[in-house]
């Protein structure tokens, strides 16, 4: 269930003083909008890779994503409380104008690549929906911004994970700090789908809903209202 929204002040974290309280209390991102993946095909086209890889070595297991939690994180970002999180939709949905060129955009999953050897993700094929999708998240950042919201995203870099090696601290107790290629490299060109992106979705990092698989969903935002 989602909460009922309402307009409320939200915390300006402009000061220098706020600042460093934030930073010195060592704040960590609690929220994130993301994209979830609800086509079928892609969700059994990533189960299937994975299976692929742990065939290769079963000790990754631990580092496996878990299938019904796969999504495209748009931006990572702190909230402190309910109302904060309400504020932001309010915010957004004032904000409709900068996202009425960027409905019915899909996305589509092709080919696996990595970050560093230590994240394994299904890639985005780089064409007019995905500079769809750039666009869109800049537009978020721009709203973000606007609220001063402490935000944890360097660089927007798109993709689906499929491990991730800081799952596993086994892996990592035993000095295994990369997935080795060949693990993977026969899945370079493997196909996955295409993704209707109809809404985001709110969600808190530390929470699950309530059937314990996806992460706990605080509101949607409908792009086809737009």
């Amino acid at each position: 269930m989602f909460y009922h929204l309402k307009r409320t002040q939200f915390i300006n974290y402009n000061s220098v003083g706020q600042f460093r309280k934030l930073i010195s209390k060592k704040l960590e991102p609690n929220y994130f909008l993301c994209i979830k993946i609800n086509n079928n095909k892609i969700i059994e086209a990533c189960d299937r890779a994975q299976k692929e890889i742990l065939i290769k070595n079963p000790d990754l297991n631990k580092a496996s994503v878990k299938i019904d939690t796969l999504h495209v994180t748009l931006l990572a970002f702190y909230l402190r409380d309910e109302q904060e999180i309400d504020f932001f939709y309010t915010k957004l949905e004032e904000s409709r104008i900068l996202f009425e060129d960027l409905k019915n955009f899909e996305l589509t999953f092709q080919g696996i690549s990595t970050f560093g050897d230590r994240v394994i993700y299904a890639d985005l094929l780089k064409d007019d929906h995905f500079n769809d999708l750039i666009k869109f998240q800049k537009n978020l950042v721009k709203v973000a911004e606007q609220m001063s919201l402490p935000l944890f995203e360097k660089k927007f870099s798109p993709h689906l994970t499929l491990m991730k090696l800081s799952k596993a601290k086994n892996l990592l107790k035993k000095g295994i700090k990369k997935i080795n290629k060949e693990f993977y490299e026969h899945l370079s060109d493997s196909y996955f789908g295409i993704e209707s992106v109809a809404k985001i979705n709110m969600c808190s990092i530390r929470e699950k809903d309530t059937l314990g698989k996806f992460y706990k969903t605080y509101w949607e935002f409908d792009l086809n209202k737009l």
